[in-house]
């Protein structure tokens, strides 16, 4: 994987750790434009019209309208049973009666005096007493009894226009006809559908039934409508195109884990321990090794600044502690201070991801460098480590020896900042360096490893390269999503 990786370098074509940034930066903008689009209402409004208009009872709904018509309808069949009962005779002579001169002439000669007296003198003429009065009589002595002016008068009266009109009228089949009709269930079915069909409700309907667009109309088409004007609205565009992302496919089998961007004044307690986690759980105390120049110096050689962190090694006085195989622990006097941070208390990790952007000078006795290590002091895992020319990552199985599971690189600008990545699958461990592959070899991992930062002094210490600065910009962890 070296040739490629330095090929890419010699070429340009390593894309820098700003860039990745970039990078990084419009995929989490991605990620969380998404997240929000997920939770917002438009979102929400949509998948419930979705769900509406495609559920069967809208569906339902939809044919229904859509089957209507005013043919075989309900409406129709009262229209033509009303129109039925309009030109019927006995209807019809109802109405004609009952609007003409005719009926209000009779009325009136049924109030009046003289049809009074003509129903009176009726009863008194056809009575049989008065028929056997005159039964036997000559019309010269008829004449002269009392009844003869009685029937004079009602004779007179039968005569007259008004009684012949009655006897007439009220005998006529059309008025007959119309007394049959007045109680009559045709008449009130009638009165009934002229109220229901006239009014402007059934009217509607009517032009409901008959309009063909009725369904345009429709509160399922007003629901149609908004679905389809988010549908093909900005949001769900953007929503669409951020969903199919294939970037944002990470984010599907990924989760961060661990990240720290140093936004903080201070550092952060919770998360880092300026000391060796070894040293200080086996002695209280971080000590340096033998062979190292320099003493620890807590949190007073860790700044963070402008969201970077920085171990600063300085050439100073202080008084710290050596481990020496042959006799232990002894207190030292050091001509220069370094610091040493890691997470062992708040991030642990045996399988993932982990990545940091980081910067520092290259150089034969100074060394920075981030390694995970367990409980166990071996193996421990080089994310990177600074060497003269370069950088030197792989995996230490023993202390003291040269590892054959090691790899140096040169080349790197030292000007810039790189991103040294750690891909750990299993037993299997690839390396990169700004997202190109740089390294991969195998190790039985049997515990979760925690963070090492720090930067140690070797030999003759070229001074003038002091105060040295190993600058951390972010680290991040991501871990597989179960």
């Amino acid at each position: 994987m070296s040739i490629p990786f330095r090929l890419k370098c010699a070429l340009g074509l390593l894309p820098t750790a700003d860039q990745l940034d970039a990078k990084w930066d419009k995929l989490i903008k991605m990620r969380d434009d998404l997240d929000e689009m997920e939770r917002s209402a438009e979102l929400k409004q949509f998948e419930d019209l979705k769900n509406l208009i495609e559920s069967s009872d809208f569906l339902h709904k939809k044919r229904e309208i859509e089957s209507l018509q005013f043919f075989g309808s309900h409406e129709e069949k009262l229209l033509k049973e009303f129109k039925s009962l309009a030109g019927s005779y006995a209807i019809k002579n109802y109405h004609k009666i009952l609007g003409s001169d005719r009926l209000s002439r009779l009325q009136n000669i049924l109030s009046g005096h003289a049809f009074k007296r003509f129903v009176e003198l009726q009863k008194v003429v056809e009575s049989v007493e008065f028929g056997s009065r005159r039964d036997g009589l000559k019309k010269k002595e008829y004449v002269k009894t009392p009844d003869y002016p009685i029937l004079k008068e009602f004779n007179q009266l039968r005569k007259s226009r008004d009684i012949t009109f009655w006897r007439k009228f009220s005998g006529s089949q059309s008025y007959l006809s119309y007394l049959k009709t007045i109680e009559s269930k045709d008449l009130k079915r009638f009165g009934d559908l002229k109220s229901e069909t006239s009014s402007m409700e059934f009217k509607d309907k009517i032009a409901y039934l008959k309009d063909k667009k009725r369904f345009l109309k429709s509160e399922q088409y007003k629901d149609i409508l908004s679905f389809n004007a988010i549908n093909k609205g900005m949001f769900m565009a953007d929503y669409r195109k951020l969903k199919k992302a294939r970037e944002l496919d990470f984010f599907e089998k990924w989760e961060i884990a661990f990240e720290a961007n140093f936004t903080e004044k201070k550092l952060d307690s919770k998360h880092w321990q300026p000391e060796n986690w070894m040293a200080y759980r086996t002695a209280g105390i971080s000590f340096s090794q033998k062979d190292e120049m320099q003493g620890f110096n807590g949190e007073k050689n860790i700044e963070l600044n402008n969201k970077t962190l920085s171990i600063w090694a300085k050439k100073e006085k202080i008084k710290g502690t050596v481990w020496d195989p042959a006799v232990g622990l002894l207190p030292k006097q050091y001509e220069y201070s370094s610091g040493i941070l890691n997470s062992a208390a708040s991030f642990r990790l045996k399988e993932g991801i982990i990545e940091a952007k980081v910067r520092f000078k290259k150089d034969s006795s100074i060394t920075s460098a981030f390694t995970l290590t367990g409980e166990s002091a071996f193996p421990q895992i080089d994310l990177f480590r600074s060497t003269k020319n370069g950088v030197g990552l792989g995996i230490v199985e023993h202390q003291g020896g040269k590892s054959s599971k090691y790899f140096r690189l040169g080349g790197l600008n030292d000007e810039y900042y790189h991103i040294f990545r750690l891909e750990i699958s299993g037993n299997q461990l690839v390396w990169k360096i700004n997202g190109s592959e740089v390294y991969s070899n195998s190790v039985s991992l049997k515990e979760p490893m925690f963070i090492h930062m720090l930067t140690t002094l070797h030999g003759e210490v070229n001074e003038h390269l002091l105060p040295h600065r190993f600058e951390i910009d972010w680290i991040r962890s991501f871990s597989k999503k179960s």
